[in-house]
């Protein structure tokens, strides 16, 4: 086990501090290009957080390479991805918190959207592209389309003080992000912005779209969505989860 932390100035004016956590286990073929699109980016107040399993590959030697420019990163076994992601929000300074995983691109945007996230009850999210559907994902949210399908990941910035209040729930090993949206959905004092730039490229086909039909997530998605979403969103979601159950026999494995 690893850690390193480095100093960390904030940069005056309109300038919040982004924190980017990368998440990863024995990706060495990946991750480099993944920390060079984070390192690269035209926008000055950053921090870099990288959460590593406890990888065997070559990983920790591309973390070393880069270890200048990384505020904090650890290497050491966890309960998952979402229990590593939670271990990136403890340590994570930024007013601003954005997730990737080793493959994907953070985009040169940060710039372009720094100035407009000024609400730290906003949860802001735009675009991504996906490597796997070969197009861009996923445009603008209301309660109905979130009841159903989740905003990625990658397209999603979370003030910290909200990732503070609700973490994600290790339970789920493919699908707590989307329960963490859902609930932040149903949390009053919150809001979601739909920001119209694409954000990353998401590599897509990972652990989540492998593990999402064995996830009890899906078991408990309709108690999830009666507690935080209206009455007519809470029937739409049954409805359409009733018709993919007769569909797809393997919707939901019990």
């Amino acid at each position: 086990m690893k850690k390193r932390f480095t100093n960390n100035y904030a940069i005056p004016g309109n300038m919040p501090l982004i924190t980017v956590i990368i998440v990863v286990y024995n990706a060495a073929n990946s991750l480099e290009e993944t920390i060079l699109s984070v390192i690269n980016q035209t926008y000055a107040n950053t921090e870099l957080c990288i959460i590593d399993g406890g990888s065997t590959d070559g990983t920790l030697d591309i973390i070393k390479k880069y270890d200048s420019r990384i505020t904090y990163w650890v290497s050491e076994a966890d309960k998952g991805i979402y229990d590593a992601m939670n271990k990136g929000i403890t340590v994570a300074k930024g007013d601003w918190i954005y997730f990737l995983g080793s493959g994907d691109i953070l985009l040169n945007v940060l710039h372009k959207i720094a100035g407009l996230m000024t609400d730290e009850r906003c949860i802001y999210y735009g675009n991504v592209y996906r490597n796997d559907l070969k197009k861009v994902f996923n445009g603008r949210y209301s309660a109905y389309k979130l009841a159903v399908t989740n905003i990625c990941h990658q397209a999603i910035f979370y003030p910290l003080n909200v990732l503070r209040k609700h973490n994600y729930n290790i339970y789920y090993k493919s699908l707590a992000d989307h329960d963490l949206n859902m609930r932040c959905f149903g949390d009053k004092t919150l809001r979601f912005k739909y920001l119209p730039e694409l954000i990353s490229i998401y590599e897509g086909n990972g652990f989540s779209e492998e593990n999402q039909l064995v996830d009890p997530f899906l078991n408990d998605k309709l108690k999830i969505i009666q507690s935080n979403f209206s009455f007519l969103v809470y029937i739409y979601a049954y409805l359409r989860t009733r018709t993919a159950r007769l569909i797809k026999p393997g919707y939901l494995k019990k």
